[in-house]
């Protein structure tokens, strides 16, 4: 059975228990209110780009938006039951994030030809990332350098470099994301290349 959650109710709550509007957290985020509107609403699926926006402003990690269950010991998720978004041809499901003190938020990401993490909108974040792909062909940016992974390849980075990445080809792609976040608390914003006007800024 697939599982069914709302995103919307999650950052409308938050941004509720944060006593923040919609315009404040619009001009956190770098989006405009209508977009906060429509998500609350879940009219409108947020890409990962916004998505990462959304936690940079809100200081969370981005797995936040994909938990349901309380903190436990074990995590054991059956086939069909993560929590799924979809926008703009890209699938993410969620794949744990409710051990305590638990570092890793690993994530399966599947593309439809010519969908990405958000245009050219690169990322920026503290930790590191890990990335096994499944199906397919993706193609990561990373620091200006372009790297091709095929099925079975592997790519580990210092996720303080500006990246994105992308499916250009014309069939579907599917790899696991495993972001490693040392710590829950935002990392200065002078280490996030604020030189870089294009680099969206993510907190750990």
């Amino acid at each position: 059975m697939e599982a069914t959650f709302s995103l919307g109710e999650k950052l409308r709550q938050l941004r509720s228990e944060r006593n923040i509007s919609q315009r404040d957290l619009a001009k956190l985020a770098g989006l405009s209110p209508n977009s906060i509107s429509l998500i609350e609403r879940d009219e409108t699926s947020p890409s990962v780009s916004t998505l990462q926006s959304l936690a940079a402003a809100l200081n969370i990690r981005m797995s936040y938006f994909f938990e349901e269950e309380t903190p436990s010991s074990v995590l054991h998720i059956k086939s069909g039951s993560r929590p799924k978004i979809e926008s703009d041809g890209v699938i993410i499901e969620g794949m744990g994030k409710t051990l305590p003190f638990q570092e890793l938020e690993p994530f399966l990401i599947t593309l439809e030809p010519k969908a990405g993490s958000g245009g050219e909108r690169q990322v920026v974040h503290s930790g590191h990332e890990f990335v096994y792909c499944l199906q397919g062909q993706i193609e990561y940016v990373i620091d200006g350098k372009v790297y091709m992974l095929e099925m079975g390849d592997i790519l580990i980075f210092e996720a303080t470099l500006p990246h994105l990445w992308r499916n250009p080809f014309d069939s579907e792609a599917k790899f696991i994301l495993v972001l490693q976040t040392p710590n829950a608390s935002r990392e200065p914003v002078q280490r996030h290349f604020s030189s870089h006007p294009s680099v969206n800024h993510i907190g750990g």
